[in-house]
Protein backbone atom coordinates (compact mmCIF):
# COMPACT_ATOMS: atom_id res chain seq x y z
CA UNK A 1 0.00 0.00 0.00
CA UNK A 2 1.26 3.39 -1.00
CA UNK A 3 2.34 5.75 2.56
CA UNK A 4 1.17 9.09 2.80
CA UNK A 5 3.81 11.78 1.67
CA UNK A 6 4.40 14.05 4.36
CA UNK A 7 6.81 16.63 2.65
CA UNK A 8 3.61 17.71 0.78
CA UNK A 9 1.71 18.49 3.57
CA UNK A 10 4.89 21.06 4.66
CA UNK A 11 4.95 22.44 1.05
CA UNK A 12 1.10 23.02 1.23
CA UNK A 13 1.25 24.86 4.41
CA UNK A 14 4.62 26.74 3.55
CA UNK A 15 2.93 27.82 0.58
CA UNK A 16 0.26 29.21 2.82
CA UNK A 17 2.16 30.96 5.03
CA UNK A 18 4.06 32.82 2.26
CA UNK A 19 1.06 33.68 0.50
CA UNK A 20 -0.37 35.17 3.95
CA UNK A 21 2.63 37.10 4.86
CA UNK A 22 2.67 38.74 1.34
CA UNK A 23 -0.80 39.07 1.65
CA UNK A 24 -0.12 41.50 4.81
CA UNK A 25 3.19 43.53 4.13
CA UNK A 26 1.32 44.49 1.40
CA UNK A 27 -1.87 46.01 3.12
CA UNK A 28 0.79 47.38 5.84
CA UNK A 29 2.03 49.28 3.25
CA UNK A 30 -1.01 50.09 1.00
CA UNK A 31 -1.80 53.94 1.07
CA UNK A 32 -4.74 53.81 -1.36
CA UNK A 33 -7.40 51.15 -0.70
CA UNK A 34 -6.69 50.49 2.92
CA UNK A 35 -6.09 53.94 4.02
CA UNK A 36 -6.61 54.10 7.74
CA UNK A 37 -4.62 52.08 10.51
CA UNK A 38 -7.57 50.40 11.78
CA UNK A 39 -8.53 48.36 8.68
CA UNK A 40 -5.03 47.12 8.36
CA UNK A 41 -5.62 45.70 11.72
CA UNK A 42 -8.31 44.63 11.01
CA UNK A 43 -6.76 42.38 8.56
CA UNK A 44 -3.74 41.66 10.23
CA UNK A 45 -6.25 40.04 12.64
CA UNK A 46 -8.58 38.30 9.95
CA UNK A 47 -5.14 36.95 8.35
CA UNK A 48 -3.99 35.32 11.92
CA UNK A 49 -7.05 33.83 11.92
CA UNK A 50 -6.70 31.84 8.39
CA UNK A 51 -2.97 31.23 9.85
CA UNK A 52 -4.16 29.41 12.77
CA UNK A 53 -6.99 27.58 10.62
CA UNK A 54 -4.36 27.08 8.12
CA UNK A 55 -2.40 25.62 10.72
CA UNK A 56 -4.97 23.73 12.69
CA UNK A 57 -5.89 22.04 9.17
CA UNK A 58 -1.35 20.83 8.73
CA UNK A 59 -2.08 19.44 11.95
CA UNK A 60 -4.89 17.06 11.82
CA UNK A 61 -3.53 16.05 8.24
CA UNK A 62 -0.15 15.77 9.14
CA UNK A 63 -0.89 13.62 12.17
CA UNK A 64 -2.89 11.39 10.15
CA UNK A 65 -0.32 10.95 7.63
CA UNK A 66 2.30 10.20 10.39
CA UNK A 67 0.26 7.28 11.81
CA UNK A 68 -0.05 5.96 8.04
CA UNK A 69 3.60 5.93 7.51
CA UNK A 70 4.10 4.10 10.78
CA UNK A 71 1.43 2.77 12.90
CA UNK A 72 2.94 0.61 15.21
CA UNK A 73 1.60 2.46 17.96
CA UNK A 74 -1.93 2.70 16.75
CA UNK A 75 -2.69 -0.72 18.19
CA UNK A 76 -1.39 0.37 21.67
CA UNK A 77 -3.47 3.42 22.03
CA UNK A 78 -6.57 1.64 20.71
CA UNK A 79 -6.59 -1.23 22.71
CA UNK A 80 -7.84 -3.23 19.24
CA UNK A 81 -5.76 -5.04 16.61
CA UNK A 82 -5.01 -2.52 13.37
CA UNK A 83 -3.92 -3.85 10.02
CA UNK A 84 -0.46 -3.26 9.58
CA UNK A 85 -1.02 -1.09 6.69
CA UNK A 86 -4.34 1.20 7.65
CA UNK A 87 -5.44 3.61 4.63
CA UNK A 88 -5.45 6.95 5.15
CA UNK A 89 -9.41 7.15 5.99
CA UNK A 90 -9.18 4.26 8.57
CA UNK A 91 -6.10 6.64 10.41
CA UNK A 92 -8.36 9.21 10.22
CA UNK A 93 -11.87 6.99 11.87
CA UNK A 94 -9.62 5.56 14.12
CA UNK A 95 -7.49 9.11 15.50
CA UNK A 96 -10.73 11.51 15.24
CA UNK A 97 -13.86 9.48 15.09
CA UNK A 98 -16.68 11.00 14.42
CA UNK A 99 -15.13 14.55 17.02
CA UNK A 100 -13.19 17.07 16.67
CA UNK A 101 -10.01 17.15 18.89
CA UNK A 102 -9.21 20.39 20.10
CA UNK A 103 -5.40 20.79 21.84
CA UNK A 104 -5.44 23.82 24.51
CA UNK A 105 -1.80 23.65 24.06
CA UNK A 106 1.18 22.88 22.15
CA UNK A 107 2.40 20.91 24.58
CA UNK A 108 -1.22 19.15 24.62
CA UNK A 109 -0.41 18.36 21.04
CA UNK A 110 2.67 16.75 21.78
CA UNK A 111 1.52 14.27 24.82
CA UNK A 112 -1.38 13.34 22.19
CA UNK A 113 1.09 12.48 19.21
CA UNK A 114 3.62 10.47 21.96
CA UNK A 115 0.43 8.08 22.55
CA UNK A 116 0.20 7.26 18.83
CA UNK A 117 3.13 7.61 17.22
CA UNK A 118 7.03 6.56 18.32
CA UNK A 119 9.12 8.80 19.68
CA UNK A 120 11.70 7.98 16.09
CA UNK A 121 8.50 8.53 13.44
CA UNK A 122 6.98 11.71 15.72
CA UNK A 123 8.12 14.89 14.25
CA UNK A 124 6.09 17.23 16.52
CA UNK A 125 8.72 15.91 19.55
CA UNK A 126 11.35 18.16 17.42
CA UNK A 127 9.38 21.28 18.10
CA UNK A 128 11.14 23.23 20.71
CA UNK A 129 9.80 24.60 23.81
CA UNK A 130 10.48 28.21 22.50
CA UNK A 131 8.39 27.67 19.12
CA UNK A 132 5.73 25.89 20.87
CA UNK A 133 4.94 28.81 23.43
CA UNK A 134 5.23 31.33 20.54
CA UNK A 135 2.36 29.25 18.94
CA UNK A 136 0.70 28.76 21.74
CA UNK A 137 0.57 32.71 22.08
CA UNK A 138 -0.89 33.42 18.73
CA UNK A 139 -3.76 30.64 20.07
CA UNK A 140 -4.59 32.97 22.85
CA UNK A 141 -5.03 35.88 20.34
CA UNK A 142 -6.74 33.51 18.04
CA UNK A 143 -8.95 32.61 20.92
CA UNK A 144 -10.06 35.92 21.84
CA UNK A 145 -10.74 37.01 18.20
CA UNK A 146 -12.98 33.91 17.93
CA UNK A 147 -15.28 34.95 20.27
CA UNK A 148 -14.87 38.06 22.44
CA UNK A 149 -14.90 36.28 25.56
CA UNK A 150 -14.54 37.61 29.12
CA UNK A 151 -12.25 34.63 29.51
CA UNK A 152 -10.38 34.69 26.52
CA UNK A 153 -9.77 38.36 27.07
CA UNK A 154 -8.07 37.74 30.56
CA UNK A 155 -6.47 35.34 29.19
CA UNK A 156 -4.95 37.43 26.59
CA UNK A 157 -4.56 40.24 29.15
CA UNK A 158 -2.14 38.12 30.86
CA UNK A 159 0.11 36.55 27.85
CA UNK A 160 0.69 40.39 27.43
CA UNK A 161 1.56 40.79 30.95
CA UNK A 162 3.46 38.03 31.34
CA UNK A 163 5.43 37.75 28.07
CA UNK A 164 5.62 41.24 26.72
CA UNK A 165 5.21 43.22 30.25
CA UNK A 166 2.28 45.41 29.44
CA UNK A 167 0.24 46.29 31.66
CA UNK A 168 -2.68 47.87 29.77
CA UNK A 169 -4.85 45.60 26.99
CA UNK A 170 -4.72 46.37 23.73
CA UNK A 171 -6.44 44.74 20.88
CA UNK A 172 -4.56 42.02 18.84
CA UNK A 173 -4.88 44.10 15.36
CA UNK A 174 -2.49 47.11 17.43
CA UNK A 175 -0.58 44.88 19.28
CA UNK A 176 0.04 42.31 15.82
CA UNK A 177 1.33 46.00 13.71
CA UNK A 178 3.14 47.35 16.70
CA UNK A 179 7.07 48.46 16.51
CA UNK A 180 6.91 47.56 12.45
CA UNK A 181 4.89 44.94 12.53
CA UNK A 182 7.65 42.70 15.01
CA UNK A 183 5.45 40.32 16.71
CA UNK A 184 3.06 39.41 13.38
CA UNK A 185 6.23 39.09 11.42
CA UNK A 186 7.63 36.41 14.60
CA UNK A 187 4.69 34.44 14.42
CA UNK A 188 4.91 33.80 10.74
CA UNK A 189 8.21 32.72 11.14
CA UNK A 190 7.48 30.24 14.24
CA UNK A 191 5.19 28.86 12.24
CA UNK A 192 7.06 28.72 8.94
CA UNK A 193 10.10 27.57 10.95
CA UNK A 194 8.18 24.39 12.95
CA UNK A 195 7.35 23.26 9.29
CA UNK A 196 10.73 23.50 8.04
CA UNK A 197 12.10 21.51 11.48
CA UNK A 198 9.93 19.04 11.11
CA UNK A 199 9.72 18.50 7.78
CA UNK A 200 13.93 17.86 8.48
Amino acid sequence: MRKADLTKNHEKLDDTIDRYRSFIERIINAERVIKTIQEKRDLAESVLLRLCANWDSFVDEHLVDCVNVDPSKLKDFLGVPVPDHPDKDLCTALIFGDSYRNFASFGELKRFTKKLLPDESNPFLVVTRARAKKIDEVYTIRNYLSHYSARSKRALHRMYENTYKRTNFIEPGQFLLAYDAKCLWTYFDVFKDTSIKMNN
